[in-house]
């Protein structure tokens, strides 16, 4: 009896036993197994993050505005471009649930910044079991683009309306050249009569047309001087006296002033035409009266300046900046060619304008010009 018992603890020892080295076998392997998903888990964590931060740094990249929102409508996820296009920084953006004041159909309104104008595109989000997970707001600034497209559109009414005016400049030309000529020729006639300062004042009108043709024909053409060695002083004292003509009725005084003689590569008609526009535009700066005065000096051994300045009304500080610009007139009336010209001549020749001017105490227009071809 002592040996059976013996024999059956014996064999319930040996079954605990193995049941322990399964049991240590099988925790074994359970350990490998934790420890292998551990290892995949941390190489997919590694890899998600990866993922994430190459997202991240793509939508970082890219100019136009992303912005996720979950169902409930707050911003999960952002880029740069969002927060910069709506003024908040992204950090801030992400939580966020009302970001601007309103987003129209080509029209984002930011909270505390500038509304723009913006391609905008806003699609459903749904996961891969086809469930809703919210929604993407894509926006991109084409403010720029709105811009140029009006500015295109005003240039090519522009260039149709300029065409016109080209044409009707061709058309009455001719005439006013006869009335012009037949004025100065009345005028000589009726010269010491009261008829004959109305055909000076007619001749005078008559020329201010003129001139004001001649800027509109330039405008439409590229400037390009035929240049020919010149005097100067010559070329000034003719504008002068054929000037003074026009001067008869303004009550306006000009005078030359010349330290040397001085000879230059210019071509004489466009720098007639410059000078005129400068003249003409000191005597509508003075319609009380008042006096001009033109000074010729060098400037070193390549350059000379011819400098007019008027005693006139002057010019507003924030207008000097535009004053060469095209259309640009501080006057009610006038095309606002005629200094844009006049600044498009000198520079064809390779020279400068500048003007300074105080309002009440009058402008001074200073032109550099080289004395060789430029």
């Amino acid at each position: 009896m002592i040996n059976q018992k013996t024999t059956t603890k014996e064999a319930e020892l040996d079954l605990l036993n193995d049941a322990i080295r399964s049991f240590n076998k099988v925790s074994e392997t359970l350990l490998q197994y934790y420890k292998s998903l551990e290892e995949k888990v941390e190489v997919l964590t590694k890899e998600v993050d990866h993922k994430k931060q190459l997202l991240n740094s793509i939508l970082d990249s890219i100019d136009i505005g992303v912005v996720f929102f979950d169902t409930s409508g707050v911003v999960r996820l952002t880029n740069r471009a969002a927060g910069e296009l709506l003024q908040i920084p992204p950090e801030r953006l992400v939580g966020m649930k009302d970001i601007c004041k309103s987003i129209n159909a080509d029209t984002i309104v930011p909270h505390n910044g500038k509304p723009f104008f913006a391609l905008i595109s806003q699609r459903d989000v749904i996961d891969n079991t086809g469930n809703l997970i919210g929604n993407v707001l894509i926006f991109k600034d084409i403010t720029r683009l709105r811009e140029l497209e009006s500015q295109n559109e005003r240039n090519r009414r522009l260039t149709a309306m300029g065409e016109l005016v080209m044409k009707i400049a061709h058309e009455i030309r001719n005439p006013l050249g006869s009335i012009e000529l037949f004025a100065g020729l009345l005028k000589d006639d009726l010269k010491g009569t009261e008829q004959g300062l109305y055909a000076q004042k007619i001749s005078n009108s008559v020329r201010s047309l003129v001139t004001t043709l001649d800027n509109m024909l330039s405008f439409t053409k590229e400037i390009k001087p035929k240049v020919q060695a010149q005097s100067i002083n010559l070329m000034m004292d003719e504008i002068v006296d054929e000037f003074r003509g026009y001067l008869q009725s303004s009550n306006v005084e000009i005078r030359l002033v010349s330290e040397q003689d001085i000879t230059a590569n210019i071509d004489k008609g466009l720098m007639r035409q410059a000078i005129l526009n400068l003249l003409i535009n000191a005597v509508q700066a003075m319609p009380t009266g008042g006096s001009i005065t033109i000074k010729i000096s060098r400037k070193g051994d390549d350059f000379f300046n011819i400098e007019i300045s008027d005693t006139g009304v002057g010019i507003d500080e924030d207008k000097v900046a535009n004053i060469f610009e095209p259309f640009f007139s501080t006057k009610d009336r006038g095309t606002g060619l005629g200094l844009s010209i006049t600044a498009g001549i000198i520079t064809a020749h390779g020279g400068s304008i500048s003007v300074k001017s105080k309002i009440d105490e009058g402008s001074v227009f200073e032109i550099t010009l080289p004395v060789g071809e430029r």
